[in-house]
């Protein structure tokens, strides 16, 4: 009986974390100006937005100036986080691939991926899922 119900305890646990909406720590870019703060909808299928990672982009007085649907889903491997000198936000997808955003007149602008763009979306994949 005692089994069972740890069985039914760490099988409620688990699926729990599956079908809760998510949302990140906040990331500080390297300057300190911005961070970034990442949501995933989990619970609502019937939203525009279900299973698609979105990022809301801060500014260093917590004042939210812009949010943005990558076209990432939340059913693949994805990481998120900042270029190690500057403000540019990056995305690394297993659906879409790797994407870059910087930040103009207050709203995010996607930017060409350059190779150094590229190496940091693996390096931030590597750290995440090592």
């Amino acid at each position: 009986m005692k089994r069972n119900l740890t069985l039914i305890l760490l099988t409620l646990t688990f699926t729990s974390c599956f079908f809760s909406n998510y949302e990140s720590e906040r990331i500080v870019s390297s300057t300190g100006n911005f961070e970034i703060e990442v949501t995933v909808n989990r619970t609502d299928k019937n939203a525009d937005n279900y299973a698609d990672v979105i990022i809301h982009l801060f500014d260093k007085n917590n004042k939210k100036l812009t949010e943005l649907n990558t076209g990432a889903g939340d059913a693949n491997k994805w990481t998120i986080g900042w270029t190690e000198l500057g403000d540019t936000i990056v995305l690394q997808s297993g659906d879409i691939g790797n994407k870059a955003w910087i930040l103009q007149n207050e709203k995010t602008v996607e930017i060409k991926m350059t190779a150094e763009l590229n190496e940091r979306a693996e390096f931030l994949k590597s750290k995440k899922y090592e």
